[in-house]
């Protein structure tokens, strides 16, 4: 078992100053680590402790 393996990371919220909008950035260790790449959809998930998680979105998942 590999325990040199990242399993959380802690983003900042960033505001796009030419749009206004909320950009999250993800290092680029932690997007190669999880697979995902630009153009991904992301699920966020509401955890019972209050904090968030992001996973992949599958091809053939519904989300509300």
């Amino acid at each position: 078992m590999n325990t040199d393996i990242k399993t959380s990371w802690t983003a900042v919220i960033q505001e796009d100053p030419e749009t206004g909008d909320c950009i999250l950035e993800f290092p680029p260790e932690m997007l190669d680590q999880v697979g995902w790449k630009e153009g991904d959809t992301l699920v966020w998930k509401e955890m019972d402790n209050g904090a968030w998680s992001l996973s992949k979105k599958a091809v053939n998942e519904v989300t509300e």
